[in-house]
């Protein structure tokens, strides 16, 4: 053991190192050191790499980030421990303590979030610094034992050893269980009919580290001259809203769009709970995950309101219980969940998603899907009965058209508008010979703008491009 000592020490201390860290994250929401760097990680990655990185790993992207970071966080602890022995040999132990508390403190600081607390940090800092001596004590005193104390040297040993394989224990259970969110993070259905079940919305998350359980009990939503408990905002007057939520991550033709009956109370009925500066211009939301929004007063309409409920039930967690915004017009970056604080502010202070490249208004742009048929269906040739959606946001769609020889466009049959925000029913039925087809659909908004056809990714403002299926007639 001897000769291998500062590697068991680093190796060891890491271990233990994050095993407190995550237990503590759970336990008193401590900030989470693999998070932190997984963030600031995010945030130095060309937006390019970034993107495909999700398109390729999808839903597992954030927990296979969460779970290397912390990997190579516990092989540097080791590294750190091995070049500082031969570098400092005497007094490596104190070199690789303040290394970690120099370290565990500048990502703190550099990932702060308005969801931290400053005692949380201290924590989270001394857990990372304080296993080193510790770990090191244990092993001196493993190594200095005689045969006379052999019953104290096994009882060391197996307490280090033990607290190294429950810390793994803890670790791979606490990655496991991010997995199992990421898959239970979901696109949503085909829009078969107008308002989404709950259970088929789609389900979208910046949090590596798990999505926050709110207790109605203890929230507060917090004015700069009140707090509203959850009680007091059920007692306000209610209206229903229903919108169409789309993630601006949402390719074209992809499923990151679903329709709900969201009800809550007008956002200028709660604004008017508390006193607004004469100077201020934005509204600074603030979420019990450490998200941070920002929106234009002068925008708010009495369609904005502070949801409380979709779909007649009140929000489940991962739809941003107790209370999410909902701004109609602007992609769901723009709809923060969980909220707990709302600032004002004479200047902006972009939010989450545009401090990580995203475009700062999230407009949503017109889009077009064909549903029916499925892409690469094989049929019978003669009537085919194409249906989709189409979604403009707050400008409406006015217009879908279909094209199934790549010159010539044919005016679908629109169902009647559902409501001003949410998405529009499309229709048309065809007689086709056989043969192999690419069917592309367009639509226009309520302004009479004929969606784009030039094709861009979602990064950084939403994706643009015609949507098209294959079909195979015979």
């Amino acid at each position: 053991m001897v000769r291998h000592r500062p590697l068991i020490t680093g190796l060891g201390a890491g271990v233990l190192a994050l095993g407190a860290d995550y237990l503590a994250h759970a336990l008193f929401a401590v900030p989470l050191l693999p998070e932190q760097a997984g963030f600031l990680l995010l945030k130095v990655l060309p937006l390019s790499t970034f993107e495909n990185l999700l398109k390729f790993l999808g839903v597992l992207a954030r927990p296979l980030l969460l779970l290397a970071v912390t990997v190579v966080i516990i092989a540097l602890y080791g590294a750190a421990a091995l070049v500082s022995a031969r570098l400092f040999a005497r007094v490596y132990v104190a070199v690789v303590t303040a290394l970690a508390a120099v370290v565990g403190a500048t990502v703190a600081f550099m990932a702060f979030s308005p969801g931290d607390a400053a005692i949380g940090v201290v924590v989270e800092v001394l857990l990372l610094a304080a296993t080193i001596p510790l770990v090191d004590r244990v092993i001196d005193g493993l190594a200095s034992a005689s045969t006379a104390n052999e019953d104290r040297r096994i009882l060391l040993r197996n307490l280090f050893y033990g607290a190294v394989g429950i810390a793994v224990l803890g670790i791979g259970y606490a990655n496991v269980r991010r997995f199992t969110t990421a898959l239970a993070m979901r696109e949503g259905s085909r829009a078969a009919s107008e308002v989404t079940d709950v259970n088929d919305f789609y389900v979208v998350s910046k949090n590596l580290g798990g999505d926050p359980v709110v207790d109605a009990s203890t929230w507060r939503l917090n004015l700069p001259t009140r707090s509203l408990t959850y009680e007091e905002l059920l007692a306000m007057p209610a209206q229903q809203q229903e919108l169409t939520l789309e993630c601006i991550s949402n390719d074209v033709g992809g499923t990151l769009i679903s329709n709900g009956m969201w009800k809550g109370p007008r956002v200028t009925d709660v604004l008017a709970l508390t006193t607004v500066p004469s100077d201020a211009v934005w509204i600074l939301m603030e979420s019990a995950d450490g998200y941070t929004e920002s929106f234009r007063l002068r925008e708010l309409t009495p369609d904005h309101i502070l949801a409380t409920h979709l779909n007649g039930a009140p929000l489940t967690p991962q739809h941003g219980f107790p209370a999410r915004f909902l701004f109609p017009g602007h992609y769901g970056m723009k709809q923060p969940k969980w909220v707990t604080r709302i600032r004002f502010s004479a200047s902006d202070q972009p939010g989450y998603w545009e401090n990580n490249g995203w475009d700062e208004r999230a407009i949503i742009k017109t889009m077009s899907r064909i549903d029916r048929p499925a892409d690469g269906a094989a049929l019978a040739a003669g009537s085919i009965q194409f249906g989709g959606i189409a979604f403009a946001g707050s400008r409406r769609i006015s217009a879908v058209e279909l094209s199934w020889d790549g010159r010539t466009w044919q005016a679908a049959d629109l169902h009647a508008e559902f409501a001003p925000n949410a998405w529009r029913f499309w229709q048309l039925t065809a007689n086709l010979p056989a043969g192999h087809y690419k069917v592309t659909v367009r639509a226009r908004d309520g302004e009479g703008t004929l969606q784009t056809s030039k094709v861009t990714g979602t990064l950084p403002n939403g994706a643009d491009g015609y949507h098209s299926v294959t079909l195979d007639l015979a």
